[in-house]
């Protein structure tokens, strides 16, 4: 509410008209009205502005507006409706699952070792065989015709070739260079793999005979723990030494031998059987389980640098993950170093003295190494004919390594995958005989013809017989009669059949000799 103020006392008024003239007095009458009314209390309802009442009025059509911050929003609220079972989303992970690549990758690659085995194992001499991706190939007139898996080129029309890496697009370079008919010899180019043949024509030589090669490591891969070195494998064809020059050393070889380059080095790894090498007119004897290294001027790997020295035991690491049974003639691979007997050693099927009784294995015979048991005084040992048992480890002498695989109960050997490890088609005309043993003085149960497909069970102990199940009945058939591509000294034994009467051979324990019996394709 406006308060009211005297501006014009009384007093001071009638003082000042008691003093001044009329005309005056006249004069001062007409200023103090105007006085008065200047200071005159203010009409209810005016406002003080600056101290001076003013009398609101009504103007038409202005409109103030007194300007205002903007409001704020307000944030809009989504209710959330519960659910019965709360659920817990895991945070996203930028750590890879290794578990979960590494089977993806062992998948990977055991598909393409079926796929390509089944191409090219058993394919004729003669040709070089792709199981994988398209090679690079020397002359580059014939890369169409090898560009596809289970294609074949005359390895005569080859100078070059070189593979891709494994796990390329999932698949990766394999390739078969079958020699069998030639220089008695079979090569497995696995990934990322270059070789030349470089044989002097002038001499008169098969081609292939000498030449060079060069592997291309790839860089480990924690996502791909199966993936095995770049190699070229090299096989002598079973009981038959073959000569080679590979990387200018002078080879004679009677088993599996792995190759390797890698700076200024190859490394020639023996896997099974031993070979003889020379160089500089030096000749060094490499067993299975050991390794021979030799560095050479550069990196072409055609010039040895000096003679080598003597083979050392191998190094697993080079050899770990290598797929035997894609290999023509499947093998077990070793561990270091080598054994041989210094005694009449008994060769047992457990690393026990009751157990059953294989052979005595004369004194002197080199054997590889497989693994051992975990007290380690018995070895799990392998012979040269491919036979495999248990040996007393006082027993034997020679220059073995640290034994990496320990087990108890023999691990069964592996088999090839698909088909190709347990099928077989009879393949002579007159059919086979279908047996109740394994030798022709027991009784022919049936005869299974021409074409019939056999599953393969097991094999025989003291014979090349193997035990079947057709659709015809199971029993023995003689291996000559069946065209098969298994591993048959990776096929269980069967110790329980019966012996024949007559004496059976003397086994053979040497490479080329006793019951690890070829199949009819060049395989074991």
């Amino acid at each position: 509410m406006v308060q009211w103020r005297a501006v014009c006392p009384p007093e001071i008024v009638i003082d000042y008209l008691m003093q001044w003239p009329i005309r005056n007095l006249i004069l001062l009458v007409i200023l103090i009205a105007i006085a008065l009314s200047a200071c005159a209390p203010p009409v209810p309802g005016a406002a003080l502005i600056n101290e001076q009442p003013i009398q609101a009025t009504a103007t038409r059509n202005i409109i103030y507006v007194t300007p205002t911050p903007a409001p704020t929003q307000i944030p809009t609220v989504v209710p959330l409706t519960p659910s019965l079972t709360p659920s817990i989303t895991p945070i996203p992970s930028n750590t890879p699952n290794f578990a979960a690549l590494r089977a993806q990758c062992a998948n990977a690659l055991d598909s393409l070792y079926t796929s390509a085995g089944e191409a090219c194992l058993g394919q004729p001499s003669g040709f070089l065989c792709n199981g994988g991706l398209a090679p690079q190939i020397e002359p580059q007139q014939i890369t169409a015709s090898i560009a596809l898996p289970g294609s074949l080129v005359s390895a005569s029309d080859v100078a070059w070739v070189r593979g891709q890496p494994l796990m390329t697009q999932n698949s990766g370079g394999l390739m078969w260079l079958h020699l069998e008919s030639d220089i008695h010899m079979n090569g497995l180019i696995m990934g990322d793999v270059e070789i030349r043949d470089v044989t002097d024509r002038s001499l008169n030589l098969p081609q292939w005979q000498s030449i060079t090669v060069i592997t291309h490591q790839q860089a480990s891969d924690a996502t791909c723990a199966d993936l095995p070195m770049s190699s070229f494998i090299v096989q002598g064809e079973y009981g038959v030494a073959s000569r080679l020059v590979i990387n200018g050393v002078s080879t004679d070889l009677n088993g599996t031998l792995v190759v390797q380059t890698e700076g200024d080095t190859t490394r020639f790894i023996m896997i099974e059987g031993q070979a003889r090498m020379i160089v500089f007119g030096q000749a060094r004897v490499v067993y299975a389980g050991q390794q021979l290294n030799v560095q050479y001027n550069d990196e072409t790997y055609t010039n040895p640098l000096a003679a080598p020295g003597d083979a050392v035991v191998l190094d697993t690491d080079y050899i770990k993950n290598i797929p035997v049974t894609i290999l023509d003639r499947p093998v077990l691979l070793p561990q270091p170093g080598y054994l041989r007997t210094t005694a009449n050693v008994n060769m047992r099927t457990e690393p026990d003295v009751n157990s059953r009784l294989l052979y005595q294995v004369p004194s002197g015979e080199v054997v590889s190494i497989l693994g051992q048991n975990p007290d380690r005084d018995w070895y799990h040992i392998r012979l040269g004919n491919g036979e495999t048992g248990w040996m007393f480890a006082e027993l034997m002498a020679g220059d073995p390594g640290f034994v990496e695989t320990v087990y108890e109960l023999t691990p069964a050997p592996p088999q090839r995958s698909g088909r190709l490890g347990s099928t077989g088609v009879v393949a002579v005309t007159f059919g086979s005989n279908l047996r109740s043993a394994p030798d022709a003085s027991f009784t022919a149960l049936t005869t299974l013809p021409q074409g019939t497909e056999v599953e393969l069970v097991a094999r025989s102990p003291y014979s090349p017989w193997v035990k079947v199940r057709s659709t015809l009945g199971e029993g023995w058939v003689a291996l000559f009669t069946l065209e098969t591509r298994a591993a048959i000294n990776f096929l269980p034994i069967d110790y329980d059949v019966q012996l024949p009467a007559r004496p059976t051979a003397t086994p053979n324990f040497s490479y080329g000799g006793g019951h690890a019996y070829p199949n009819p394709l060049g395989g074991s």
